[in-house]
């Protein structure tokens, strides 16, 4: 008889390159400019707008912390919350900038955001239309 294990299998580890150029888009589309929302996994996996390997990676439970800024808040409710299970875009959208090279020289995380998502959308669209 197998033995029984209770380890989870292995998941090969995630690339961008494994990523189609039309899903990296599709990723600028959702998450690109918004360097301050965390979004429900759940939602676009069912509406299947993100690659699936993409919401695997990056989904994670962010905490609040103390102070305002650091806190997260409901968009249903409006409340504070303490932790909240989603994807923070700003996380994918550095994340896709690193695997091409792109970096940032703005302070802030939508000024961030804005300046890596027209850096990426130019390479992938010139990649694109070549």
């Amino acid at each position: 008889m197998p033995k029984a294990t209770t380890r989870a299998a292995k998941r090969p580890p995630f690339s961008w390159d494994d990523v189609s150029r039309q899903d990296q888009l599709a990723v600028l589309e959702i998450f690109g400019d918004d360097g301050h929302s965390i979004y429900n996994a759940d939602g676009l996996r069912a509406d299947k707008v993100v690659a699936a390997s993409v919401l695997d990676e990056f989904t994670v439970v962010e905490k609040s912390t103390s102070s305002y800024k650091g806190s997260i808040f409901s968009v249903e409710t409006g409340e504070r919350v303490a932790e909240m299970r989603g994807i923070y875009g700003l996380t994918v959208i550095r994340s896709l900038a690193h695997h091409y090279g792109v970096t940032s020289n703005k302070f802030g995380r939508g000024s961030e955001a804005r300046e890596l998502t027209d850096k990426l959308r130019a390479i992938l669209e010139k990649e694109a239309g070549a």
